[in-house]
């Protein structure tokens, strides 16, 4: 990386200060954020496999009951 001098008038000094506390402020909320979305994915996911286990048991289930009603038993 190279270094390069930026100048800055005294006057404006105090103002890029306040934005880039601005700036990294956003930061802090936009990663907090995004903390929060992947806090949130993860419950989702969790509750959709079990969705997806509740069905496959009633699925079995239904097989289940289908096939004792609909087969031929053989006597």
């Amino acid at each position: 990386m190279v270094n390069t001098q930026v100048f800055v008038k005294i006057e404006n000094y105090k103002d890029v200060l306040h934005t880039v506390g601005l700036v990294k402020d956003k930061l802090a909320d936009a990663k907090k954020t995004l903390e929060d979305i992947k806090h949130l994915k993860q419950k989702e996911d969790s509750e959709i496999e079990m969705w997806e286990g509740k069905l496959n048991e009633i699925e079995s289930k239904i097989d289940g009951v289908d096939h004792i009603l609909f087969e031929p038993s053989v006597m």
